[in-house]
Parts: C-alpha cells; structure tokens; sequence
C-alpha cells in the first residue's frame, strides 16, 4: 500500500478496515491476530481502498470570488478551528483549517464565508432600500439556493436571497435587493414590475446581464 495503515488491536470480534476522510487505512482486529493476516486483509481489497480514496478527492479551488473580483485561495493547515481571513489589498483569500479536512470541509467553510459576507452587506442595504421606497421588510434570510438569485413572499413581506451573490460586483445584490422589494408591489414580471426596478435603480440591466452569465 501507498500509504501507512493504522493498526488498531483491542476488543473487537471481527477484522474490518475504512477509509479515512484524509485517506488512511484503519484496520481494527481482534488482539489475538498476526499481522501477516492484517496485511493480506488489506491487499486483498486494494482496489476497492483505491476506490474509496478516489471518491475522497475533489478538485481544490485555487482562486476564489470576491465581490466580483478574482481572489487567491490560500490553504493553511493546521489550523484548531476554521477560520477564513481576506486580504483585498492582495487580493488573497486565506482559509485556516485542520489538516486532517478533507476538500468539502473546505469548501463547506469558504460556502459559510460567503453567506456571512453576504448577510452583513445586506444589513445596511436592506434599511437603506427599505426607507428609500417606503416599504417593510418583515423578515429577510440568506441561503444557498440553486436556481434563483431571490425570492419574495408580499403576503407576508419576506424576502430570501442566494448566498452566492457574494461572488459577484455589489450592484448585483443590491439589484436583487430593489427587485425583490418590487416583487411587493407587482408580485409578477410585467412591464410595471421592470419600470418599477429601472425607475428605482436605473441601469440595473447590466447588474441582471452579469446574474444572467453566472
């Protein structure tokens, strides 16, 4: 085997074996066993080993968006908790994690970055709009969704929007923001719906062509 296996001898009635996330064997056995079993054990299903460990990889992204601009992803390990740190100047994205994390992990915590950035951008965009257009906004969540970039409910003023607008420029958010605040007034997309949003935020076209492209 390529990699070093984990032996591990105790109390155990059978010899089994897994594929850790960072792709390590780990071999339990009952104590009484000889190693030279152990090693056939694991031989013998090699590729099955080398199957799983393929499953585990993932390609690791190198470059990251922020706001609309391309940002270097770099991987510090270890790390005790997650922990992501952006660098504009730079134009870096640093992701401090444990070294045992497997490429989800990863990206499970940049994914968590992403609506975190875009939830505090909407917390002054949302008053902002909400006093600009005289409208209420009863209640408002950002999540990861798959075919829209929002969603309103006008019966009871709630308003939804993707976590991944955070990869695009800020006009882009902030014209889903006036779309979704139009969706209260004109709840289909006629032509008053669009004279409503252009009026509010004129030129907003570009915004919509640059969502349309993502």
């Amino acid at each position: 085997m390529s990699s070093p296996i984990e032996w591990r001898r105790g109390r155990f009635k059978n010899l089994s074996l897994r594929v850790l996330p960072d792709g390590r064997v780990r071999v339990t056995s009952p104590w009484y066993l000889p190693r030279f079993l152990v090693d056939r054990f694991v031989a013998e299903r090699s590729d099955w080993i080398e199957g799983r460990r393929q499953a585990l990889v993932l390609p690791e992204p190198d470059l990251v968006m922020v706001w609309g601009e391309r940002h270097t992803l770099r991987v510090i390990s270890p790390g005790r908790l997650p922990r992501v740190l952006s660098d504009p100047a730079a134009k870096e994205v640093i992701l401090r994690v444990p070294a045992s994390w497997t490429p989800s992990q990863r990206q499970t915590t940049l994914d968590r970055w992403e609506k975190e950035r875009v939830h505090t951008a909407l917390q002054e965009l949302l008053p902002a709009w909400s006093s600009r257009t005289g409208l209420t906004v009863a209640r408002w969540t950002v999540k990861r969704l798959r075919s829209r970039w929002g969603s309103c409910r006008p019966e009871t003023q709630s308003l939804v929007f993707n976590s991944r607008l955070g990869a695009f420029p800020r006009v882009c958010l902030e014209y889903v923001v006036v779309h979704e605040l139009a969706h209260l007034i004109e709840p289909s997309h006629n032509a008053r719906f669009h004279a409503i949003v252009e009026g509010w935020l004129p030129g907003s076209s570009q915004a919509r062509l640059l969502l349309r492209k993502g």
